[in-house]
């Protein structure tokens, strides 16, 4: 190439300096003349219209293009101006890295120390940016890829080259991009040819998309991950059939992100949900978003993040609780983001409870309020053990009247009696008066009763006296209740506490012991690291070409340590033989490792370690904070509940203090006003009842037995008339009983009827012995024969 003549459209010869890169179409080399620029010479003459293309890139270069793109500065014609186009010259980009040592983080360690994943999120913005320029001339990149965007380690900023293959929009002309790689080519393009396709904004999305992805989860791509289905789960099968390992629907598609990843989570949602609308399956049909969406919402991020307070180098979005680079050091024991050698700390671990004692001391306060008791109970009055002088005389003309009735009912049962069995006039004598003593007793003690107000005022006060007990009772059960709850709560918070404050205590030891570990072992770290520092990429591996190195990039496989401890065939691409040579080159760099005594643990070890402690313990006073920051407001909460139920009782005790106050005397001289009398009790009534009933009942008796009809015993007829002539014969004016003796109290002999002739024999004291048809004699009262 070398002896081939180049010139410019104005005629010089154009001398080549030294090559500085070669790819598949031509070779880069510098210019001895002119140091701001250099030269891309094709390896054979490219087609007419490449030539039209650049001639029109070169006649038509936009503004300000050389802070955007290597742009075309002058065609290169073979032999003489005007002949074939060869070539052209462009500016030279200084101090630029290839993207792809950028976002892998074995490279990054060593191109981009010094690079934090803010400096990533900024690489994406300006990648954005030159985008949404390129776009906004109405030029598209086309072959999106990982080698055609070089970085500034200096401040991020973003140049294209390969700009000869660039889509162009010449007025109403379109030179298309007739090259692309599949992993950056959108699943509506894949397995197609380029020729004559005209690419389209939504297209580029995808590219673009793939891109800011690599760069946001440090190398992984988007397509990349762990397939459950059956057969090879490829990366361009996988976009084919839109199965974004990192979306929200990744298990419904059989994939996984891999082991070792950042959550499409850590994002912000709505730069979240730009990734999962440009890989949907409808993406193609309702368009991707456009690079302005991606430069506000990457803008958003770089203004939203923070800086991990346990380490430096972690940068992350400002909406996460914790900082998931420490968790991933943590759990994974991955260290994406460590400071240069010159920079780390000489400070190790030091924990202990002198650091967590104030936060200590303050929960075991707010542990224990100080509650609020309820006042003790004043002593209670007495209660006067007599009646008021008012109530005490309604109760009183009660018990007269009642005492009345009891007399009245007496003499009313005897009376009734001796007018039964004895004497009519006797018992109307007693019977009459009594029964006026009865009823009018009876109104007096029924109006006496029902006008009586100390059973109204009794119960009154007892059933405001039963609502104040009641009412205390409750009250006091709600206290006991909250005091136990808070007890309970108390003493699960308070486990909680001792079991943290024990885990921050095994810091400190376990950090030591973790430190002569890795002195112990400080042969295999020194071999690790050795094993870190021999990358993939700066080796050449038969068969293994730059493709299959990226993608073993995209599944976190970068150095020699990786392909001794990853499983190499996982890798699409990678089969049994591939795998094989990997993993003997592995074992032929370790082979070269030489362990040196004389050297310590690597600081970049130290560090890590140091770290992942610091991290665990920024996280267990994380967690003490936030178990003690509630506390604060539930203390408070629970003085002042407290004060409430303590109010509570207080008010209830002073309410059952007025309501037994208010009663009219003490329970017992209550009580006894208002006992029944005895002769009160329905029982003696009944009995009273009875009585009479009974007088009644044997007075019916003794006037049955007096009307019985006496026996006739036939006399001889002569006989009975010399008696009629010798002995008087009397009419029985009325029913009567003839008795042994002259008294009420003596047997009866026969009953004898009205009408009867009898004859008295003798007469005393107005009782009469007569003749009975037995011939027995027998005596009669006065009342028999009275005419009735």
């Amino acid at each position: 190439m070398s002896q081939t003549l180049l010139f410019n459209s104005r005629g010089e010869r154009i001398a080549l300096g030294p090559e500085l890169g070669r790819g598949g179409e031509g070779a880069v080399y510098a210019l001895p003349r002119d140091a701001q620029h250099v030269a891309k010479v094709y390896l054979s003459a490219p087609p007419a219209e490449q030539g039209q293309k650049l001639l029109w890139m070169a006649a038509n270069a936009p503004k300000g293009v050389e802070k955007l793109a290597a742009w075309p500065h002058e065609v290169l014609y073979e032999g003489r101006a005007g002949g074939p186009v060869r070539g052209f010259t462009m500016p030279r980009v200084n101090g630029f890295k290839p993207i792809h040592l950028l976002y892998s983080t074995a490279s990054r360690r060593k191109e981009f120390p010094t690079a934090d994943w803010a400096f990533l999120v900024q690489t994406a913005l300006n990648c954005a940016s030159v985008f949404e320029e390129l776009h906004a001339l109405g030029h598209l990149v086309g072959d999106v890829n990982e080698s055609n965007l070089l970085v500034s380690p200096k401040d991020a900023t973003v140049r294209l080259i390969d700009c000869d293959s660039f889509q162009i929009r010449a007025g109403s002309r379109v030179y298309r991009c007739e090259v692309g790689v599949p992993l950056f080519t959108p699943p509506e393009l894949q397995g197609q040819s380029f020729a004559g396709l005209e690419r389209t904004a939504s297209h580029e999305g995808f590219s673009l998309a793939v891109l800011l992805f690599h760069l946001l989860f440090l190398g992984r791509h988007p397509f990349t991950g762990v397939f459950s289905g059956q057969g090879e789960m490829t990366p361009e099968r996988a976009i084919r059939e839109f199965r974004f390992a990192y979306g929200r629907n990744a298990r419904a598609l059989q994939m996984t992100p891999p082991a070792i990843h950042l959550p499409l989570a850590t994002l912000p949602g709505e730069l979240a949900g730009l990734f999962e609308q440009a890989f949907a399956p409808e993406a193609s049909r309702t368009g991707r978003p456009g690079t302005t969406a991606w430069y506000r919402a990457l803008q958003t991020l770089a203004r939203a993040l923070r800086t991990c307070p346990q380490e430096p180098t972690h940068k992350y979005p400002q909406h996460l609780a914790a900082c998931p680079w420490c968790e991933m050091m943590a759990t994974r024991g991955v260290a994406f983001f460590t400071a240069p050698g010159s920079q780390a700390p000489t400070q190790g671990f030091t924990c202990g409870f002198p650091d967590i004692e104030p936060l200590w001391l303050e929960a075991q306060r707010l542990l224990s309020p100080n509650l609020t008791a309820p006042a003790p109970v004043a002593p209670m009055p007495a209660v006067p053990e007599w009646l008021p002088e008012d109530l005490q005389a309604e109760v009183n003309r009660v018990r007269q009247a009642s005492l009345a009735m009891l007399v009245g009912g007496v003499l009313a049962t005897v009376g009734w009696w001796v007018l039964v069995l004895a004497s009519s006039r006797v018992g109307q004598l007693i019977l009459v008066p009594s029964c006026t003593l009865l009823a009018s007793a009876s109104v007096l003690w029924w109006k006496g009763r029902r006008d009586l107000r100390l059973p109204a005022l009794m119960a009154e006060q007892q059933g405001l006296l039963r609502q104040a007990e009641s009412g205390l009772a409750a009250a006091q059960a709600e206290y006991e209740r909250f005091k136990e709850e808070l007890n309970r709560l108390a003493e699960r918070a308070r486990q909680l506490l001792h079991g943290l404050r024990a885990e921050y205590g095994r810091l400190q030891p376990e950090y030591e012991a973790e430190q002569r570990r890795q002195l112990q072992h400080r042969e295999a770290l020194q071999r690790e690291q050795f094993l870190r520092n021999a990358l993939i990429e700066d080796q050449e591996i038969e068969g293994i070409k730059q493709g299959l190195k990226s993608n073993l990039v995209r599944w976190g496989i970068e150095s020699a340590y990786d392909v001794l401890k990853e499983d190499v065939r996982q890798v699409p691409g990678f089969g049994a033989v591939r795998s094989a040579r990997l993993v003997a080159w592995a074992k032929e760099v370790e082979k070269g490792f030489r362990f040196d005594p004389s050297l310590a643990v690597s600081e970049a070890e130290r560090r890590a370690l140091v770290s992942h402690f610091l991290h665990r313990k920024a996280s267990l006073r994380s967690r003490l904070e936030a178990e003690v920051a509630p506390l604060r407001t539930w203390s408070q909460e629970m003085v002042k509940r407290s004060g409430e139920l303590a109010a509570k009782v207080e008010g209830a005790q002073q309410q059952k203090m007025r309501a037994t106050l208010g009663m009219p005397a003490a329970q017992p001289a209550m009580e006894v006003a208002l006992k029944p009398r005895v002769w009160e009790d329905p029982r003696c009534v009944l009995g009273l009842v009875a009585a009479v009933l009974l007088g009644g009942l044997v007075g019916l008796m003794t006037r049955t037995s007096e009307r019985t009809e006496p026996m006739n015993v036939a006399r001889p007829p002569v006989a009975q008339a010399q008696v009629e002539h010798e002995i008087p014969a009397e009419v029985l004016p009325q029913d009567c009983m003839a008795r042994e003796r002259a008294t009420t109290v003596a047997p009866v002999l026969e009953r004898l009827s009205a009408g009867s002739r009898l004859e008295v024999v003798a007469e005393e004291g107005g009782w009469r012995k007569v003749v009975l048809a037995s011939g027995r004699e027998g005596w009669t009262g006065p009342g028999c024969w009275s005419v009735p």
